[in-house]
């Protein structure tokens, strides 16, 4: 009998926070809605300004400058951007699970830089797809957003605007973030009542997985974009009871406890000199599950994740194996994670964002912003039934003041591992985490 697997794959927030208006403003109320019909909350016409400052934002560029890179150059560029994120996530991970998600970020961040300009554009762009022009990063957010779309993944995005704030918003800006990801737009004074209404949001989006993703807000803000990604999929092959029993781990100081092990028979091994692993798909042909099991039983998993360079991801993925069966087990096992990205991000290279002094968000409203702090929380349960997932992420942007066929393998997870929830289509990972201990 199949295994229903629901995994809630990530939730991404954007404050950002506003100086007061400059000008007079024009109320507009076109694309403008309320994308969830949330209680106590009233869609109002918004006041925005049109865009006069003679610059080309970043939505409006057609690949003028900068190095044309194919898809798939784009594709590895971008999980250069996931493996430094997990680098340095795993290195501060002090002994404990890490699991990150980069999809959520990469949409929330490019829901952000569609109002940036110069550097700050620049360096956001180059930070997630090195490489690629300002126009071509920027749109490779967009199109992998909608790629990830299907019958198991959903995505939502919603705009909250403080409606003292909002007269100083262009116009364009918003209509495209409104149009191109899908973002309804509400209006609502920023206060208590406004922090439930958006937290209600996100429960609803991400199926009451996570039902408190902020703890404050502030009335100065000028809006909170949200990202929310639900998965929720089946087991191409799922388990069956005789399958499911349990076992010894033996996590990462040695102790050794008895969990619930899931075992099954897998068609797609890979292995490298330094790795093996397994492949268990979804029925819905675009995700699996992954894991990367070090040959070497004595080493710290984050420490193997930390290593482990983008490069050396694609040489373990391009080496999916069907000729034949793997033995597998791997441990039912619950784990949170959460880090604050702003030294991990600038590390990366974006660094003026941060800068009140050097931040350039001008093609996003008349007043000057910066990002304060990023936050990325998640959460993931492996258990008989499947998988439950859920991240979310906080960026606040406030005021500067915006083999052989008989052959059988074996990959026996009962000690510390990495996995990942697979793009079949790409190889690029929509989840990457580590299991030190269950």
């Amino acid at each position: 009998m199949k295994k229903r697997v629901a995994a809630l794959l990530i939730a991404s927030v954007i404050m950002s926070m506003a100086a007061g208006c400059t000008g007079k403003s024009e109320k507009r109320s076109s694309k403008v809605k309320n994308g969830t019909e949330p209680s106590n909350v009233v869609t109002l016409d918004v006041p925005t300004v049109k865009r006069d400052n003679g610059k080309q934002a970043v939505f409006e560029l057609s690949a003028t400058s900068g190095t044309e890179l194919t898809q798939e150059e784009m594709d590895r560029a971008y999980a250069d951007f996931i493996f430094g994120l997990m680098k340095r996530c795993a290195e501060d991970s002090n002994g404990e699970n890490v699991l990150i998600s980069a999809d959520s970020i990469l949409i929330a961040l490019d829901m952000t830089a569609a109002g940036a300009d110069g550097d700050t554009l620049t360096q956001m762009m180059n930070t997630m797809v090195p490489g690629a022009n300002n126009d071509q990063a920027f749109r490779y957010g967009v199109d992998r957003m909608n790629s990830l779309k299907n019958n198991s993944l959903k995505i939502a995005n919603s705009v909250w605007l403080n409606e003292v704030k909002s007269s100083n918003i262009y116009e364009d800006y918003l209509d495209f973030v409104n149009k191109n990801f899908d973002a309804g737009v509400t209006i609502l004074p920023f206060n208590e009542a406004a922090l439930s209404e958006i937290n209600s949001w996100v429960s609803e989006k991400t199926e009451e997985r996570i039902p408190h993703l902020l703890d404050t807000i502030n009335d100065e803000a000028r809006m909170i974009l949200v990202n929310a990604i639900a998965f929720d999929g089946t087991w191409k092959n799922g388990y069956e009871d005789y399958q499911v029993y349990e076992d010894t781990f033996t996590n990462g100081k040695g102790d050794r406890s008895r969990q619930m092990f899931l075992s099954s028979t897998e068609s797609l091994y890979l292995s490298n000199d330094e790795a093996t692993g397994f492949i268990k798909e979804y029925d819905d042909g675009k995700y699996a599950f992954m894991t990367i099991l070090p040959n070497d039983a004595s080493i710290d998993i984050n420490e193997f994740m930390a290593d482990m360079t983008s490069d050396e991801y694609w040489q373990f993925w391009d080496s999916r194996d069907s000729s034949c069966d793997v033995q597998t087990k791997m441990p039912e096992f619950k784990s949170e994670y959460g880090v604050e990205l702003p030294t991990i991000l600038k590390d990366m290279g974006m660094k003026d964002a941060f800068d009140a002094n050097k931040a350039d968000f001008s093609n996003m409203g008349r007043s000057s912003a910066c990002i304060s702090n990023v936050i990325h929380k998640t959460f993931i349960e492996v258990d008989r039934d499947g998988t439950k997932a859920a991240a979310a992420t906080a960026v606040t942007v406030e005021d500067a003041c915006i083999q052989e066929p008989e052959i059988v393998r074996q990959v026996f997870c009962d000690r510390p591992y990495a996995y990942a929830i697979v793009d079949m289509d790409t190889g690029l990972p929509v989840f990457l985490g580590t299991v030190e201990n269950v």
